[in-house]
């Protein structure tokens, strides 16, 4: 991995030991999977924040469990790690945070990880470059590096420009219309948010579109 952002994680390791301080919390547990977003958390916080990951088994375990009572099953894995992450958070006093990208954040309409997301203002095109590789939603999944870069534009001219959303996805041709539906659905999970502001517009912070 090449050395993160230095002015993002300041930011944010600030952020993740003010929130586990309000809390009286000894450190932080991972409630998502691992993967490019949580390596570069663990990079950002420092050592006097623990940072806890869980056991994959126990999660299967209570994913298996969930399965066998009904839980939706797109989501049943991303609860599971919630549900294990909530056990460990009151078991050793841990502040449990979710690893979410920003892209992610706007266009997965899926339950969040946690109230506190470290990386929910930073976009995969950034932890792309400083890792190599990040993680996607749903509707992007077969998206190569120029339409993410192409996506992120339009959200950002949307969200922090303020321009006309016409105007803003037009560019995105036939992906505009998809990238516009998965942002209005995913806007409930967005609310009432722990996320480090980095941007001139943040999810979970300015609400107003």
């Amino acid at each position: 991995m090449t050395e993160p952002g230095a002015r993002q994680g300041g930011i944010v390791a600030d952020v993740v030991a003010a929130e586990a301080a309000r809390a009286g919390c000894r450190g932080v547990v991972l409630a998502s999977p691992p993967g490019p977003e949580s390596e570069l958390l663990a990079w950002w916080l420092p050592s006097t924040l623990p940072l806890r990951t869980l056991d994959p088994g126990a999660v299967a375990d209570v994913a298996g469990a969930l399965a066998s009572a009904g839980a939706p099953g797109p989501h049943v894995e991303a609860l599971a790690w919630q549900a294990v992450a909530r056990a460990q958070a009151l078991a050793h006093r841990l502040l449990p945070v979710g690893t979410t990208n920003k892209i992610v954040l706007l266009l997965e309409d899926a339950p969040l990880p946690a109230r506190v997301l470290p990386l929910g203002d930073v976009w995969a095109s950034d932890v792309h470059r400083w890792s190599g590789r990040a993680t996607l939603p749903a509707v992007l999944l077969d998206a190569g590096g120029a339409e993410v870069a192409a996506v992120e534009k339009a959200l950002r001219d949307y969200l922090e420009e303020g321009m006309a959303p016409d105007a803003a996805f037009a560019p995105l041709g036939t992906l505009g219309p998809r990238v516009r539906a998965a942002l209005d659905a995913a806007e409930p999970h967005r609310r009432g948010l722990v996320v480090p502001k980095l941007e001139s517009w943040t999810a979970g912070i300015d609400l107003a579109r």
